[in-house]
């Protein structure tokens, strides 16, 4: 089973192709927020180490956002990323647009492979004096 290297949520990011080389920015840790809130783009990417014994099998990678409170989750709660292991190290990228927060609390993005929990990261939306007050 390929092991995780990293996995990290962020605003943006950005390879450079030719180094091969990945920066991301404003990784995400904290949100203050005046509620509900859309936040309009970011992106969760998770780097794989693949065993020799692995080389050629075909891989899911999935992206499981869980909201604060009792918010539903969204229609597009379940982002897979399908790979075949052709080389020693995989990258997956997923991309959310739009996503709505109705309350605060921890928001939790969990990448799974195949189905099994890899890790996760946790994203503590905070409300503003502003929403707190209105």
């Amino acid at each position: 089973m390929p092991k995780l290297d990293y996995f990290l949520v962020a605003d943006s990011v950005s390879t450079d192709r030719e180094r091969n080389t990945v920066s991301l920015f404003h990784i995400l840790e904290e949100w203050p927020a005046r509620l509900p809130l859309v936040i309009p783009q970011l992106v969760a990417v998770s780097s794989w180490t693949i065993p020799p014994e692995d080389m050629g099998r075909d891989f899911q990678v999935t992206l499981n956002i869980r909201l604060p409170g009792d918010q539903e989750a969204p229609d597009f709660q379940i982002f897979p990323v399908n790979f075949t292991a052709d080389r020693p190290r995989h990258r997956a990228y997923h991309f959310v647009k739009g996503l709505r927060v109705e309350h605060a609390g921890d928001m939790v993005f969990e990448i799974l492979i195949n189905g099994r929990l890899a890790a996760s990261q946790v994203v503590w939306v905070r409300a503003s004096e502003e929403s707190e007050s209105g």
